[in-house]
């Protein structure tokens, strides 16, 4: 036998494994698509270990059994369900008044449960889990049950996630007249031919199980690994949203004081750059105002030396040049011959005067001494040297 024509989703499961401990061995079966759409599944393959499987069940002996199983067969990367003997949990029968379905039905189941528990004057466990089945043509509504403690479930779905299997749900079989039985009909016909009628018992449960990990079955009848670990959690869920809550706000804190201090340094950062280009702008005006009134005074003295005349801006020229001890007493100028005479402290300070004037562009000729002499204004007053120089001016 072979399994279904037709390409794969990503999104659907197309094969699993089920798993049943009997008392014989490990039934395990293998299960396939045998339609386009993956709704209808067959059964490809069967096997049957012949290690008799211990009572009550150890979830970490069961799991390195099915490990050992699953590796043999070459199965050990598909998609797991596990059946549990009816032994392994409380199985009963419900009544309720009206027919429920969906998830109101477990809901209900264990608020009558709990009900019954309290008037028992006992205490029903927070981490009851409950699978349900309605059973058909009852009157009132009956209901088959079978419950289990969370934690040993939990114990279930870790030892095999420690082997590195996928165990995707967990069931216990319930009663023969159940809403499979035509399907698990359907899935082994045509028997295999190493399947005898005593054997094939064992292989309903697994093929029970297998059937559930298709998509769209009621999730009434088995407990899933994500839902077990919420509603694990949910005890704890109030301390766990304020717990969130609270990392989310400090987040937000930090992250708002974060950019606050951002802010505040870009802030610093641009009245610093104000600061400098306020000062800058200052020494800019500063420089501006010295440059136009530096070029007011170069206006002023060339409109002066345009308008003077040629003696006058002799005696301006004569001005600009300084001589420490050197004092003029008459300048004469004829045509372009110059005349100086006055007077010196000393030959040192006469030489002195007598160079920069020599070293002057405004003038043409060598200068020459016409006369140079100590004189004395009173006897007892110092000495001081008059003299008299001749050149040409420009």
């Amino acid at each position: 036998m072979s399994g279904g024509a037709g390409f794969n989703l990503p999104w659907r499961t197309r094969e699993a494994v089920g798993i049943y401990p009997a008392h014989e061995g490990l039934a395990l079966v293998r299960l396939g698509s045998a339609d386009g759409d993956g709704r209808a599944w067959m059964v490809t393959e069967s096997r049957m270990t012949e290690t008799p499987c211990s009572t009550p069940l150890d979830a970490a002996v069961l799991a390195s059994a099915v490990c050992a199983a699953l590796q043999n067969a070459g199965w050990e990367k598909l998609p797991l369900a596990l059946a549990l003997p009816a032994f392994e949990a409380e199985t009963e029968e419900r009544t309720l008044p009206v027919l429920i379905t969906g998830g109101e039905l477990r809901e209900a189941l264990l608020w009558d449960l709990r009900a019954e528990v309290d008037e028992m004057g006992k205490e029903l466990s927070d981490d009851v889990r409950l699978l349900c089945m309605p059973l058909q043509e009852t009157m009132p509504q009956r209901y088959w049950t079978a419950r289990m403690e969370g934690a040993r479930i939990g114990a279930y779905f870790s030892a095999f996630s420690a082997l590195g299997l996928a165990l995707r749900l967990i069931t216990v079989c319930p009663p023969e007249d159940n809403l499979l039985v035509a399907e698990i009909e359907a899935a082994r016909d045509p028997r295999m031919p190493w399947e005898d009628e005593g054997a094939g018992d064992a292989y309903v449960p697994a093929v029970y199980a297998g059937l559930l990990v298709r998509a769209g079955k009621m999730e009434n009848l088995y407990w899933a690994a994500e839902r077990i670990r919420l509603e694990r959690l949910r005890p704890y869920a109030a301390v766990l949203i304020a717990a969130v809550a609270a990392a989310v706000f400090l987040a937000n804190v930090a992250a708002d004081l974060a950019s606050c201090a951002a802010a505040r340094q870009a802030r610093d950062h641009a009245v610093e750059e104000l600061v400098l280009r306020a000062s800058e702008r200052r020494q800019m005006e500063e420089f501006a105002a010295l440059r136009a009134d530096v070029a007011e005074r170069e206006r002023i003295l060339t409109a002066f030396m345009e308008g003077a005349s040629p003696v006058r801006a002799l005696l301006v020229h004569l001005g600009t040049i300084t001589a420490d001890g050197v004092r003029l007493t008459s300048v004469r100028a004829e045509h372009h011959e110059i005349s100086i005479e006055g007077e010196a402290v000393n030959y040192a300070a006469l030489a002195a005067f007598m160079s920069e004037m020599e070293e002057d562009p405004f003038f043409s000729a060598m200068l020459t001494v016409e006369q140079a002499g100590e004189e004395r204004a009173a006897p007892e007053a110092p000495a001081h040297i008059r003299f008299t120089l001749r050149s040409d001016w420009l």
